[in-house]
């Protein structure tokens, strides 16, 4: 047995990273054209360009504009929506409501709502207020926020990245799927566009066996806004959400925006990519290999979604992904694990990132 951690092991995760998008692509034989069954409805109609850029970057500095809503100069917005999330047979364990009432990056509400959970952040000047439970809202429904408002990176990092594009065409569904040229030591996302609109159908993240498919597709205000998420995890349907509304907000109402007498200020927060994480890094003890892992040959990589404080300590760890007998030694193990403060402007701030914990057993 030996125990390997996937932001130390850089040369194993490059030599992955080059094979996945052909991974990615194969998994669309069997999962993408079951969800092109359904038909786009169009909200109002969105102006098309004569041809599509060919360059790959070109094309997803294009789409990045046209697949968010929170670009500058987006109309205010108002959107509704529903999730399930679904058990290994497909059946509901949980459902709720998604609502987010958004003007601005410092000028917004979001609400998520489940048969257990109920959680507002409101955006001010001040920063972002949370009323309700004060660690972030499962993964799922980040993710689901995120695929619905901003799916694409950002213009800066595409700019500063290269990229490479393929077509493919997977029983009738013709794409083009981009993917970095240059392998991370954590594997970016692959991101498929309709071969003739700039529009997102698919979000490939490898690293966690996880597509997420988006379905009949809304215009919005010039921008395309997925009606249907779907993600599927190694095969397997997992959460879906469904757009009951959306509809140009009047942003006049403030009173909407005022945070609720039980709502606490959060610490400032900035998102990392692990390999700046892995960066960081002062202490790292490998975890234990659970003995009923090991009986049963568990191996793989578990990945922690964590956030880490101003003091480098890390705290509220999630596994979201890799093989269950060995997620909780993952946690137990990063839980110990100290970091530099990552700076912003000179000043510490806390961050959220992934961690990728691989456990390897000997031949």
């Amino acid at each position: 047995m030996c125990y390997r951690s996937a932001m130390r092991k850089t040369t194993f995760v490059r030599l992955r990273s080059r094979r996945i998008l052909l991974f990615c692509l194969a998994l669309f034989t069997f999962v993408f054209p079951v969800c092109l069954a359904q038909t786009p409805v169009p909200d109002t109609q969105t102006p098309q360009p004569a041809a599509l850029p060919s360059d790959a970057k070109a094309l997803l500095l294009l789409a990045e504009k046209t697949n968010s809503l929170t670009e500058p100069g987006t109309p205010p917005w108002h959107l509704k929506a529903t999730f399930k999330i679904l058990d290994q047979d497909g059946n509901p364990t949980d459902q709720g409501t998604y609502e987010e009432l958004w003007v601005s990056p410092t000028k917004f509400k979001r609400t998520f709502t489940s048969s257990a959970y109920t959680q507002t952040d409101y955006g001010t000047d001040k920063g972002v207020f949370r009323s309700g439970p004060r660690g972030e809202a499962p993964g799922f429904l980040l993710n689901a926020r995120r695929e619905f408002a901003a799916a694409l990176p950002g213009q800066q990092f595409i700019e500063h990245e290269s990229f490479n594009m393929k077509k493919t065409d997977s029983k009738g569904a013709k794409l083009s799927c981009i993917h970095m040229s240059i392998p991370d030591p954590n594997p970016t996302p692959t991101y498929c566009l309709e071969s003739d609109r700039p529009v997102l159908r698919v979000s490939v993240y490898s690293t966690e066996s996880l597509q997420i498919v988006h379905n009949r597709i809304l215009e919005f205000q010039g921008h395309f806004v997925p009606g249907e998420l779907s993600f599927v995890v190694a095969g397997k349907p997992v959460f879906a959400a469904h757009v009951e509304s959306i509809e140009v907000a009047t942003p006049e109402d403030d009173a909407a925006f005022i945070p609720s007498p039980d709502a606490v200020l959060l610490p400032r927060r900035v998102n990392i990519s692990g390999g700046v994480a892995a960066g960081l890094l002062k202490s790292n003890p490998p975890p234990l290999y659970p003995k009923i892992a090991m009986t049963a040959g568990a191996s793989g990589t578990v990945v922690l979604k964590a956030v880490i404080d101003v003091n480098g300590t890390v705290k509220d760890l999630e596994a979201i992904s890799g093989p269950p007998l060995l997620q909780q030694a993952a946690i137990n193990a990063v839980q110990t694990w100290k970091y530099r403060p990552y700076l912003l402007n000179g000043s510490p701030i806390e961050v959220q990132t992934t961690i990728n914990v691989v456990f390897a057993l000997n031949k």
